[in-house]
């Protein structure tokens, strides 16, 4: 039986209860909350203890969900990780590199199990993509939807771009070597619409826009290679191929691989569990989620530059 606690249930953070609490294999210990009543409306709902302070957890639990807002991420993971507890901490990782790095050293040091919470490559279309994707050329990335007053200490970038960021690496596996990006602010105080062209060492080009001020939502990948062009709907857990035929009138043809879908948060948890059980190595660990911020925070430089601050409103 693997013991685990959520800190911080607020939107996200309650879906981590509800998945542990219905794995097998797993007891939720308790759920952790400075807000009183959610701790306790949560902890009711899911038949466990409420907390208040993280530090409650300590010699309770094996492995723990951070569930909090970013800029509290390194502050609340080195106590777990000084504790040897095993930790997925959602995206993105930290606030600086530097926190990031220091993560990963002391992770290794007690050697604990430390995966970010990079969701999307737990979705069944990114799964089967990971299988067929071969040499990209240019990609094509584009996630909107309507503003929510949540995650506002973080702007569009690192809220919703540093998902497709993740994703492009993972597929494109060569050094970044340029970054044009631009953007706005329009509710909150940060860029709530994002635009950035990475151009990498092997030639690949990804163009990504993420956007939280659209009224419909969408979340979409079109991959171009060189003898087929890639299609994923990551809302309907999707992906479509099509291939050039060697007739003498170039077709396309269409295949739509069988995937058995599944809930991404679940399919993740239960990686995390996999991972605390075998001591094996996340899918997405704290290399990845530094890498992936790193990015993101190159992408944040460049809106600055453009933008005389970033920070403009539309």
């Amino acid at each position: 039986m693997v013991r685990v606690g959520v800190v911080g249930v607020g939107y996200l953070g309650q879906h981590h209860a509800r998945v542990y609490s219905e794995l097998p294999g797993v007891e939720l210990v308790g759920v952790v909350d400075i807000n009183r009543e959610r701790a306790q409306e949560v902890a009711r709902r899911y038949s466990t203890t409420p907390f208040f302070d993280y530090r409650d957890l300590f010699g309770k639990v094996d492995a723990v969900s951070i569930v909090v807002p970013t800029m509290l991420h390194r502050d609340i993971a080195i106590h777990f990780i000084e504790e040897g507890i095993n930790i997925l901490i959602e995206k993105p990782v930290t606030t600086t590199l530097e926190e990031a790095k220091e993560l990963m050293e002391m992770a290794a040091r007690k050697n604990v199990v430390l995966q970010v919470g990079h969701i999307e490559r737990f979705n069944s279309a990114v799964m089967e993509l990971a299988k067929i994707v071969d040499n990209p050329i240019f990609i094509e990335c584009c996630r909107m939807g309507p503003y929510v007053n949540r995650n506002t200490d973080v702007g569009v970038v690192l809220d919703l771009m540093i998902h497709d960021i993740d994703i492009v690496m993972s597929i494109v596996k060569s050094n970044v070597v340029k970054i044009s990006a631009s953007g706005r602010s329009v509710f909150s105080r940060q860029e709530d619409i994002a635009n950035a062209q990475l151009v990498f060492q092997n030639g690949c080009i990804a163009n990504l826009t993420a956007s939280r001020v659209t009224r419909k939502k969408i979340r979409r990948m079109e991959i171009t290679q060189v003898d087929s062009f890639i299609s994923i709907d990551y809302l309907e857990q999707e992906l479509a191929v099509y291939k050039k035929t060697s007739s003498p009138l170039p077709q396309l043809l269409i295949e739509k691989p069988v995937m058995q879908k599944g809930e991404p948060l679940r399919l993740e948890l239960e990686h995390f569990i996999r991972c605390v059980r075998n001591g094996e190595k996340p899918l997405v660990g704290l290399e990845e989620g530094k890498n992936a911020l790193e990015v993101a925070l190159r992408i944040l430089e460049e809106i600055q530059k453009n933008q005389g601050g970033g920070n403009d409103k539309i």
